[in-house]
């Protein structure tokens, strides 16, 4: 059998690769080629409870049920922190073997609190809970930044997104070292702190391909 080019990837070298689904039957595959983490979001979320309709329906319907008071919203997220607790499990592994620097489920904060630092941070603090390998995205805004500091100097593990360019990466990364630095002065662990700033280059180049068309 022909050795997967991400599992060698893995083994020969310092690059490793995260899945862009938190989908347990292609997360499982996807471990079988060598993928070291993954990620969730809404949409993702959506696209996985799609894939296994009959399940998440039954499971809608249970916790509806059993929250009566819910709303359409609150139930969504419910699912959502539920399928990426199942997806972290999965990954256990290999968070224990490299000591937390990969191995994590990376989950969305709200995108709809982009101008809400404090919201951002505690529902940051909240999903860091769900599992011990998860690490939290937060949205690279301006009102976000100190979002940043405060929920990495209370130990989350944060993954940058909506990143396109060098000024927001740099923002970030002082933010966290603020962060990182004010759990030290306290004596607070940071050994398996894994905080990651993503560039999406691809989302920059669909940006840039839609104006060339537009320019002609």
């Amino acid at each position: 059998m022909t050795q997967s080019p991400f599992l060698y990837m893995k083994e020969n070298s310092p690059t490793v690769l995260w899945n862009d689904s938190a989908d347990p039957k292609e997360l499982k595959d996807a471990l079988n080629w060598g993928i070291v983490g993954a990620t969730c979001n809404p949409v993702i979320a959506l696209t996985a409870i799609k894939a296994d309709a009959p399940h998440w329906v039954s499971r809608i319907k249970e916790y509806a049920k059993s929250h009566p008071a819910a709303t359409e919203d609150e139930i969504g997220w419910a699912m959502v922190k539920e399928l990426s607790t199942n997806a972290a499990k999965l990954l256990e592994g290999e968070f224990e073997k490299y000591n937390g620097r990969n191995g994590r489920l990376s989950i969305q904060t709200d995108p709809r609190n982009f101008r809400n630092a404090q919201a951002l941070a505690e529902q940051a603090v909240e999903f860091s809970q769900l599992a011990k390998n998860m690490i939290v995205k937060i949205p690279v805004t301006t009102e976000a930044i100190s979002a940043f500091e405060e929920a990495t100097y209370q130990g989350v593990s944060l993954n940058a997104t909506v990143s396109f360019s060098v000024a927001q990466t740099v923002a970030v990364a002082e933010a966290i070292e603020r962060g990182l630095m004010r759990r030290e002065a306290e004596g607070l662990d940071i050994s398996t702190m894994g905080p990651v700033c993503t560039i999406m280059v691809g989302r920059v180049d669909d940006w840039v391909k839609v104006s060339a068309e537009k320019l002609g």
